[in-house]
């Protein structure tokens, strides 16, 4: 008898332990972040030019965001002391590019360029009474880095502002309002006659020709109206 009261219990103390031990918490999924794709840039630096931030300035803003080819074809052509410098560095920042990160040249952007103030020398020259006046002689540091891009989405995205743009002017000129117009269908042709403000057609255009050339005239007449400021 003891041992049937035993193994009648036993379903029992099975269901208190398993009501006593904890749920497992389900197991989340780790999802792998992929890591960031390492920029693709390359940088070069200049330290002491015997010049003014102000003049170095002047010719580092020209070729912000240029091509780094293109910015050294048009530094040739400046007229200004700095550019020779700045030349230079983009010469150093290509080579350090090509040979130290395997990028390609022709893809280089200038990503950034910047000049900073470096230290002053003091001079002095005398003066009258026995007084001497400070001479400053300041110096500049410029630092580069160019960035691997292609050229080609780059150099579309500038150019669709101003198409649309023409597209726009071209549409404005050739559209009239349908108020103003009355067309009247005669043998083969379409007969248009503009209402001035007192309401009397001024003039009637019978051909396509005719139309096309005022569309072009009011087009210049807007242009020279923009570029004069009237």
């Amino acid at each position: 008898m003891a041992q049937k009261n035993q193994q009648l219990n036993k379903p029992e103390a099975e269901s208190k332990a398993k009501a006593k031990t904890p749920a497992k918490a389900p197991v989340k999924a780790q999802v792998k972040v992929p890591a960031k794709a390492a920029l693709k840039t390359a940088s070069a630096h200049t330290v002491g030019i015997r010049m003014s931030p102000r003049k170095m300035r002047l010719v580092t803003n020209m070729v912000k965001g240029m091509p780094a080819l293109d910015a050294m074809q048009q530094l040739r052509f400046t007229n200004k002391k700095a550019s020779k410098y700045v030349l230079d560095l983009i010469r150093s920042a290509i080579a350090n590019a090509d040979h130290n990160f395997k990028l390609d040249v022709d893809r280089l952007y200038i990503k950034t360029i910047t000049c900073d103030m470096g230290p002053k020398l003091k001079r002095y020259m005398p003066r009258a009474q026995g007084r001497a006046s400070e001479i400053r002689r300041p110096s500049s540091h410029i630092h580069i880095i160019l960035e691997e891009r292609p050229s080609s989405k780059a150099s579309k995205s500038k150019l669709q502002p101003s198409v649309s743009k023409q597209k726009t002017l071209v549409k404005e000129a050739i559209a009239v309002a349908p108020e103003d117009v009355e067309t009247e269908q005669g043998k083969g042709e379409k007969k248009i006659t503009m209402k001035t403000a007192g309401g009397k057609p001024s003039q009637t255009d019978t051909s396509t020709e005719q139309r096309s050339k005022q569309a072009k005239a009011t087009q210049k007449r807007r242009l020279f109206n923009r570029k004069s400021g009237v």
